[in-house]
């Protein structure tokens, strides 16, 4: 892997090197690669001195001003598969705990013998992330009874786990934070502080109904802090590393990256626990019929939980300028509000259709990253899946679980609901275009399966979102009788089969669809009415 990368960073096979990699360690921190020893010897350390020769030239990469966005995206899912390379982990014999346990004097014999087979000697003759899972499977035995053992010797154990996470780069995120703690200054402190105290806070709230708002502002409150947060360590690693910088320097960096890069993940969670909170509280409706009534201080909240996943977008490098530009409008559109006229226009219309087509901006925003990822990954994932023997289905779904497990999926949900509650506000047709285009052909109904009848259109009155399309010379076009996620499983992969995709949620317009049932009809999603008999 190390040859692979830094053999390929200057040439023009950089992106091709950085895609592979992420894809090959990915699997082999998730178990889909089994490991196996070689007969070799190289102790803990050799992969600390590997890890570190890695990241330095990852970091490289990452600050040059050519980097592509591609490029930025691979390199940032490297960094966590990567062990940590402290300066206990780089010593000729790290991890020595581990030998003193195994013959720990009040364990029993065959207890020793375990934890030196299949932990000690495992650990150091080839370390990898096997080696945490039978820690944390011996762990769970010793404990399971608690007097069954010393407490010193249990003491002992838990802290070898902590450092076997520790190496693995595991800890969680207060963990990670509290690590880098040191080497922040006043103003990164105050950051990190209000950040803690906000996620404990979270972390101590109770579920209840009357909890309910307090939930919703807090989060909101929380994922600002993380914001700042974010922002204080994306600017310390603005600079690139010196030759002659030492390697506690970059071990103290490779912490700053993944307390940023976890950062990035936290915030996923806070934007979804906010979605679910606002769906309670009558989601889209509920915006829709505040905004009626000329009151749209509700709105406040799930527009600013978007500048925040628009802004997470932006300092993980996805179009910065354009992320910076866009949080610009929605701040301003919230300061502005709503106005009972402006000029001669009605305020509510106006501030609907500025808010819309901001919203219009987001949404294009996350789908070009959901088309970028399909030009990068799936051809060289099907190609070292099928070299390696990787399950046929985590083959299949990689691409769509990328998204999905990221910020950019939440965003995209945001928007959906905006969206929904600004359409319904203006009053306007109520269709929504995933893959945009035109076509024409039989018109049926598709219930549990889709149809495999060429040249048709199918419509479906619900979609769990896990269906795969059997599009190619089949299925022409699709309108889903409900509303969907842009960048949800059914949406991704209608975009990447080139199938006319649109939602409907207006009643009238649905019953209109179904009298065509059956019918010759054209498909274009440009029109008033996308589906038109012939």
């Amino acid at each position: 892997m190390c040859e692979l990368l830094v053999g390929n960073l200057e040439s023009g096979d950089r992106l091709e090197a950085l895609i592979f990699s992420a894809i090959y360690l990915k699997w082999i921190n998730t178990g889909q690669i089994p490991c196996f020893e070689d007969g070799g010897h190289p102790r803990p350390n050799r992969h600390a001195e590997i890890s570190r020769l890695i990241f330095r030239e990852l970091e490289r990469i990452y600050c040059m001003k050519d980097t592509s966005l591609q490029e930025v995206l691979s390199i940032r899912k490297i960094h966590p598969c990567l062990p940590s390379f402290k300066v206990e982990f780089t010593a000729s014999v790290p991890l020595t705990r581990i030998r003193d346990v195994a013959h720990w004097g009040d364990i029993p014999h065959d207890l020793k013998l375990q934890i030196k087979h299949t932990i000690q000697n495992k650990l150091h003759r080839n370390a990898g992330p096997e080696d945490l899972v039978a820690t944390e499977a011996m762990l769970a035995r010793i404990t399971r009874n608690p007097e069954e053992y010393s407490e010193a010797f249990v003491e002992q154990f838990k802290i070898i786990h902590h450092e076997l996470k520790d190496f693995s780069m595991l800890g969680n995120l207060t963990e990670q934070l509290e690590s880098i703690k040191e080497s922040f200054d006043d103003r990164s402190l105050s950051a990190l502080t209000l950040f803690l105290e906000c996620k404990e806070r979270l972390d101590n709230l109770e579920e209840s109904k009357d909890a309910l708002d307090k939930s919703i502002d807090l989060l909101l409150k929380t994922a600002q802090s993380l914001n700042t947060l974010r922002e204080v360590i994306v600017k310390g690693l603005e600079s690139s590393l010196r030759n002659d910088v030492p390697d506690a320097a970059i071990a103290m960096r490779q912490k700053w990256r993944l307390c940023e890069i976890g950062l990035e993940d936290y915030s996923f969670l806070l934007l979804s626990r906010f979605l679910n909170a606002l769906e309670v509280v009558g989601g889209a409706q509920q915006l829709k019929e505040n905004a009626e009534s000329k009151n749209v201080s509700s709105w406040n909240g799930p527009l600013g939980s978007l500048f925040v996943g628009i802004r997470q977008l932006g300092l993980s490098g996805w179009k910065p300028e354009e992320c910076t530009a866009i949080g610009n409008e929605l701040l301003a559109w919230k300061e502005k509000g709503l106005s009972e006229k402006e000029g001669s226009e009605d305020g509510k219309a106006v501030w609907a259709l500025r808010l819309k087509a901001t919203l219009d901006r987001s949404r294009r925003l996350t789908e070009e990253y959901s088309e970028a990822l399909p030009q990068m990954f799936p051809q060289k994932v099907e190609m070292l899946g099928k070299a390696l023997g990787i399950p046929e289905n985590s083959v299949r779904t990689y691409n769509e679980a990328e998204i999905r497990a990221g910020v950019i999926f939440q965003v995209s949900k945001l928007c959906t609901l905006l969206l929904k509650a600004v359409r319904s506000t203006l009053g306007s047709q109520g269709w929504d275009v995933l893959v945009p285009g035109a076509a024409h052909g039989t018109l049926i109904q598709a219930i549990d399966r889709w149809a495999v009848v060429k040249q048709i259109l199918c419509y479906l009155k619900g979609a769990p979102g896990d269906e795969v399309t059997a599009a190619g010379n089949n299925i022409k076009g699709v309108v889903l009788l409900q509303e969907l996620p842009h960048l949800s499983h059914l949406g991704v992969r209608a975009g990447q089969e080139k199938v006319i995709f649109v939602t409907c949620e207006d009643d009238d317009k649905i019953a209109d669809i179904q009298k065509l049932n059956g019918k010759c009809v054209r498909h274009n999603t440009t029109s008033n009415f996308p589906v038109k008999d012939l």
